[in-house]
């Protein structure tokens, strides 16, 4: 896959930055986003092939400044869902701001970016990160569960709508990963965050990945899968078939 460039959201850490250096180690120009300026910085100081750009994704304004930025760089271009914000408390105890801001960065976000994109991404691709929240609703925190299978629907639409566009869709589930989006709710008590324990077992097995794990995945997916298996294969990282064609010895340790 000869994609030149690619805009990448939440990318000042865990899984976005991360992405982003693997990326740009492969030639592809990264437009690298985030709210938090400082930390793009540094991401950006590792690569010449990496611009920082401060931006929030739910602002409409920010969204068609960084559209713009792709649009000027070399096509085919791609675009990464990395950003993502998790609300804790029980769904009776939400305010309707918590809910909203939920949906504004996991959803609307994303469709908003994926369309106001999608004319400069012929012959590009868009990967959707998903998560097992969306199947599995989270006690105390059911509003990412919500919005994350919400967000899998947009994916899956999408990917539909744009077949005969030459935009490939596509989405994968990273497992656990150590990022400060789980860090912030393992740290919270199990009276505060019910369903703390699940993820505790997930760490107490073993089954817990680096961000650099997570982005050799996706820039797999992104350069080197081609197209068909892309868009039609229901990925996740934990499926063992596939890790010898990116990766030496077994996923986790």
């Amino acid at each position: 896959m000869a994609l030149q460039s690619i805009l990448i959201t939440g990318g000042g850490s865990g899984i976005g930055a991360a992405l982003a250096l693997e990326l740009a180690g492969r030639n592809c120009r990264v437009l690298d986003t985030g709210r938090r300026a400082d930390r793009l910085q540094a991401v950006a100081r590792c690569s010449p092939n990496i611009e920082a750009l401060p931006a929030d994704v739910t602002r409409p304004q920010d969204q068609t400044a960084l559209v713009a930025s792709l649009a000027s760089l070399e096509g085919p271009r791609g675009l990464f869902h990395g950003a993502g914000y998790f609300q804790l408390g029980t769904l009776d105890a939400l305010s309707p701001d918590d809910w909203q801001r939920s949906f504004d960065t996991n959803v609307t976000a994303r469709w908003a970016l994926s369309t106001k994109c999608s004319p400069y991404l012929e012959d590009g691709r868009v990967l959707f990160v998903g998560s097992d929240s969306g199947r599995n609703v989270r006690v105390g925190g059911a509003a990412y569960s919500i919005a994350q299978a919400a967000s899998e629907t947009l994916r899956k639409a999408l990917q539909e709508e744009w077949v005969g566009r030459g935009i490939a869709v596509s989405g994968f589930k990273p497992g656990l990963v150590d990022t400060d989006l789980v860090r912030g709710f393992l740290a919270q008590s199990d009276a505060d965050f019910p369903a703390r324990a699940a993820f505790q077992g997930y760490i107490d097995r073993g089954e817990f990945s680096a961000p650099d794990t997570i982005a050799a995945f996706a820039t797999w997916l992104l350069l080197d899968v081609d197209t068909d298996r892309f868009t039609t294969t229901d990925w996740d990282i934990r499926d063992a078939d596939h890790h010898v064609e990116w990766r030496d010895g077994p996923l986790y340790a």
